[in-house]
């Protein structure tokens, strides 16, 4: 029968694929022909880091490398958070950025024991919070310098110990929980519960003008006080009153629960330290 034109072309060309293979060499796949060309590249690499073409790399010595970078990227990453966590506790906090002890004059005998005080709070804070809270009751007259020491403290705890602090003054409290200040039921509970938990909670001006509480106050800052016991965390009360005022401007229930604390009783005295008005001197 007579092929067509379209099937010589097609069998000329199966002719010339088959002797193109029988012409290209088989590669050998044995494991001795494996292993020559292994060596063969071991032997270019060694051509090559013998002309110094070739870094030399140690392996301890690379490891150590990514060691340190790891570590630093750790250590930066670290920093970063904490700076962002100092940034949210200090917005938390509502301080005064000028209540730091660089402000403070530490060889002003009045103040020193203070500051010394103060520092023996910080460091043990942690160790109180093991040991159910402690406390400071702090007191004098307007202007002595009560709330600066309380907001240095504040401060020190922020920055190098990363704890939660809420600085608010009393009035402030019961407007919020007692006048409608906050209005939803939820967000006065959320706020309830932060002075509860925080860290440190410092109430400054309670009963303040050597004023007495209302029972309602005073029995509220009686729970708020065995609620912080109960949960390890520590306070520190500013006042116009001594602790025997004090006794009576808050009554039994609520004294009793700052007594729970044993706080350490701090008494700034003299004239205030707060700048004269013109040439009026107070």
């Amino acid at each position: 029968m007579k092929k067509t034109p379209e099937e010589i072309a097609a069998d000329m060309a199966d002719i010339a694929r088959r002797r193109r293979q029988q012409q290209r060499p088989q590669k050998d796949t044995s494991p001795a022909a494996a292993k020559g060309d292994v060596q063969h590249v071991l032997q270019q690499l060694q051509q090559l880091r013998a002309g110094g073409k070739l870094p030399r790399y140690d392996y301890e010595t690379l490891r150590r490398q990514y060691e340190q970078q790891a570590n630093a990227d750790v250590k930066q990453l670290q920093q970063e958070a904490k700076i962002h966590r100092t940034e949210k506790l200090l917005a938390q906090a509502d301080l005064n950025a000028d209540w730091t002890f660089d402000k403070m004059d530490v060889n002003d005998p009045a103040l020193a024991h203070h500051i010394e005080t103060a520092h023996h709070f910080i460091n043990a804070f942690d160790h109180w919070e093991q040991k159910g809270g402690t406390g400071i009751l702090l007191y004098g007259d307007f202007g002595t310098g009560k709330s600066t020491l309380a907001g240095a403290i504040a401060h020190e705890l922020i920055h190098k110990h990363q704890k939660s602090v809420i600085f608010q003054q009393w009035a402030s409290v019961v407007d919020r929980l007692f006048f409608g200040v906050i209005e939803d039921q939820d967000s006065r509970n959320q706020y309830r519960r932060a002075l509860e938990e925080v860290d440190l909670l410092v109430l400054d001006e309670v009963a303040a003008n050597r004023s007495r509480l209302a029972e309602s106050q005073s029995s509220f800052l009686g729970h708020l006080l065995r609620r912080r016991r109960n949960l390890s965390k520590s306070i520190i009360i500013i006042s116009n009153h001594d602790p025997q005022s004090l006794h009576r401007a808050v009554g039994d229930f609520c004294f009793e629960a700052i007594k729970a604390f044993h706080p350490v009783d701090i008494a700034l005295r003299g004239p205030s330290r707060r700048p004269d008005i013109g040439d009026y001197h107070s």
